[in-house]
């Protein structure tokens, strides 16, 4: 009845008489029952609050009120902490909430910057990234459908997504970047890459994923839904490499690190040809493999008289020799060499070849088309100002030479 007294008039608490028998009151309790309440030194004490408030958001606001009301009743040098079961699990739930977003979100920066780096591109980065955020979408959708909450355990889960979508994503873009420079067709290229890389992809997640559906064998449920859980997820980041990686990235192409490291252009490709006046050494390998490197051996004919063209071409390595044919007499006009271009009238308005050009030896041409420019312009456009103004220089050159002859 005291105690209640005190609670509904709080101003009996500013004199300290008025807590003399509250004192007197705990002095003559049982110890073991003032223990619980107080210290045997007077210094702390306890007071025991039951409440019906289960959202972590009104545990913290409440906590809050607590300390508020303690800062604006209670002298400076007394301190009030709530703390508690209660307390220390709803800060142990954020900690854990806040810790995965940290975690997720430094993981999914680091992946972005290690695969733009290694393939080139920041839109191959966030490509990259959607098979990762959708694994884990599904991950914590599975969660709120069956109904487990986060902890310590589950909250490895979307790492353990992350790892896996990442490892069978480099995978799958770096076989695709592989089988693009070997068929140059890019839905061809797809298709191999899921024909040989989709194998293994398929047996280590079905591996995983058998691995950690035994756990559903456990006696502890926890166990259980983690391995239920984990193999979800496993399953989602296995379709989504599979089925949305490839359509995501059907028309984009893919340039590796180690494509551009290992190209072999000869030395200074931007001051002996032309068409990569102005770049860098490594934009000169960039424009490369955008484009579309073709082989010619000796003696084989690499534009014929007649034909209609839509590419133009640039020699990279090796001779050619140009092939004027009237009166049914075929002469030798020109021999093309490193850093020279033909067939730009085939680039610019699909025009009929006027002339032959034969490997003179093994030959190594660039071949320049709209898709390629195009894909150029979207993926790189201060590259492609720059080529673009070289083949304007290169056009412009061969009008004047042709109105001079």
């Amino acid at each position: 009845m005291l105690l209640a007294s005190l609670w509904d008039n709080p101003a009996q608490m500013e004199a300290p008489a008025q807590l003399r028998p509250v004192l007197q009151l705990l002095s003559l309790l049982p110890k073991t029952y003032s223990s619980m309440v107080i210290s045997p030194d007077f210094s702390t004490a306890n007071i025991l609050v039951r409440t019906r408030l289960t959202s972590s958001s009104d545990i913290i606001r409440t906590a809050e009120a607590v300390r508020t009301y303690a800062k604006e009743h209670f002298p400076p040098e007394v301190s009030v902490r709530p703390t508690g079961n209660l307390i220390l699990l709803n800060e142990a739930t954020e900690d854990i909430v806040w810790g995965q977003v940290e975690s997720l979100g430094l993981a999914l920066i680091v992946i972005f910057v290690v695969l733009s780096l290694m393939f080139l591109s920041v839109k191959v980065g966030l490509l990259s990234l959607i098979p990762n955020l959708l694994a884990i979408l599904i991950f914590f959708g599975a969660m709120g459908w069956t109904g487990v909450s986060l902890n310590l355990g589950t909250s490895i889960i979307a790492s353990i997504a992350i790892g896996i979508a990442v490892e069978d994503a480099i995978r799958y873009l770096a076989r695709l970047s592989a089988e693009i420079r070997e068929t140059h067709d890019q839905e061809r290229a797809i298709f191999q890459t899921i024909t040989t890389v989709g194998k293994p992809i398929i047996y280590a997640s079905a591996a995983l994923g058998l691995g950690f559906l035994t756990l559903l064998f456990s006696n502890f449920v926890p166990i259980q839904k983690f391995g239920l859980l984990t193999t979800i997820t496993i399953v989602a980041a296995f379709v989504n490499d599979v089925v949305l990686l490839p359509a995501l990235l059907a028309t984009t192409r893919i340039i590796t690190l180690w494509d551009l490291l290992y190209l072999k252009l000869g030395k200074d490709p931007h001051k002996t040809i032309g068409l990569f006046a102005g770049l860098r050494p490594s934009q000169a390998k960039i424009v490369t493999l955008m484009g579309e490197l073709k082989a010619f051996p000796s003696g084989q004919a690499i534009i014929r008289k007649g034909d209609v063209g839509n590419e133009m071409y640039v020699m990279v390595n090796g001779t050619a020799d140009v092939f004027l044919t009237s009166d049914s007499q075929r002469r030798p006009v020109r021999q093309m060499k490193r850093g020279d271009v033909f067939g730009e009238m085939g680039l610019i308005g699909h025009h009929e070849r006027t002339a032959d050009v034969i490997a003179a030896e093994d030959v190594e041409v660039m071949a320049v088309n709209e898709r390629f420019l195009d894909r150029l312009q979207r993926r790189y456009p201060r590259i492609s100002a720059k080529i673009f103004l070289n083949i304007a220089k290169i056009i412009s050159t061969r009008l004047q030479e042709a109105q001079r002859t």
